[in-house]
């Protein structure tokens, strides 16, 4: 499809919704873990990019929800793939760095992920293909002549909103929605930043900024992971028939540990980058 009149930043979503469009097509035939985690990476910069078009053109008050309300559950679906992904990720390291086996444990896991994957599956099969056509003609529709101006005041809207929305308290313990919610929140910052360069728009943060922005989103990717790690052990074990025994209390421990660590190294960061240098 010709782009003419459409907004650089069109070729983004293109490419995106190229490889997703692709991903989703792989998937319908074979699923595998590491697609379904790529799609729903795609899917997230899809959601942005409508995100930015809606804004723009805001007295379309449904627009959001029309172009991504039947991308849902697909959504939904692979997110829960991303997160057992991290949790046998996290147990496969942990053996390896200890030598120490957690046969029953994996079993349990195991199960719960192929259970997972099992719906994810059938939820692509069940999504309309009909809807990825809709998506980029309404998408393409909705970019034609946008005007820089236009992408500078949405995207500058969307940040300022975001960070706002943080409202972050070193006196307080971040809980994990709002460890979730500032990991998320980054995403789109980064995502929105991206999208200023591409229509030729400087970025609205330094490079020193974006730096620390990224080195936060590594280490609360890092916490979330733990979290999920130490929340399926910790609803396994409570399940279980017979008493724990005691590599896995020790296995246990060291997860709440390592939460605490992080938490306490989070905390520090989200001072520095939203207190120090945005307050």
């Amino acid at each position: 499809m010709q782009v003419q009149n459409v907004s650089p930043v069109f070729q983004s979503f293109d490419q995106h919704y190229t490889l997703a469009k692709k991903l989703f097509t792989d998937l319908a035939k074979f699923f595998k873990s590491k697609k379904a985690v790529e799609l729903e990476e795609k899917l997230i910069f899809l959601e942005i990019y409508i995100e930015l078009i809606s804004r723009i053109h805001f007295k379309e008050e449904k627009l959001k929800f029309t172009l991504f309300g039947p991308y849902k559950a697909l959504f939904k679906s692979l997110k829960k793939v991303l997160h057992i992904k991290l949790v046998t990720q996290a147990l496969e390291e942990e053996t390896e760095s200890t030598g120490i086996q957690f046969a029953s444990y994996k079993k349990k896991l195991w199960k719960d992920r192929d259970g997972i994957y099992a719906t994810a599956y059938d939820e692509i099969l069940a999504t309309p293909t009909n809807i990825w056509e809709e998506l980029y003609k309404q998408a393409f529709d909705h970019s034609k002549q946008l005007r820089p101006l236009q992408i500078n005041t949405a995207t500058t809207q969307l940040i300022n909103e975001e960070l706002a929305f943080f409202k972050f308290d070193s006196e307080q313990q971040l809980e994990a929605k709002e460890i979730k919610d500032i990991y998320e929140g980054l995403q789109l910052i980064i995502s929105l930043e991206n999208i200023r360069m591409v229509s030729g728009l400087n970025p609205t943060f330094t490079d020193p900024i974006h730096t620390c922005m990224n080195d936060l989103s590594q280490l609360l990717y890092k916490w979330y992971q733990n979290h999920l790690f130490l929340q399926h052990l910790t609803f396994s074990l409570s399940k279980a028939e017979n008493i724990p025994s005691k590599k896995y209390q020790s296995l246990l421990k060291k997860l709440k540990s390592n939460k605490k660590k992080l938490t306490a190294k989070a905390v520090s960061q989200c001072q520095h980058l939203f207190s120090d240098i945005l307050g």
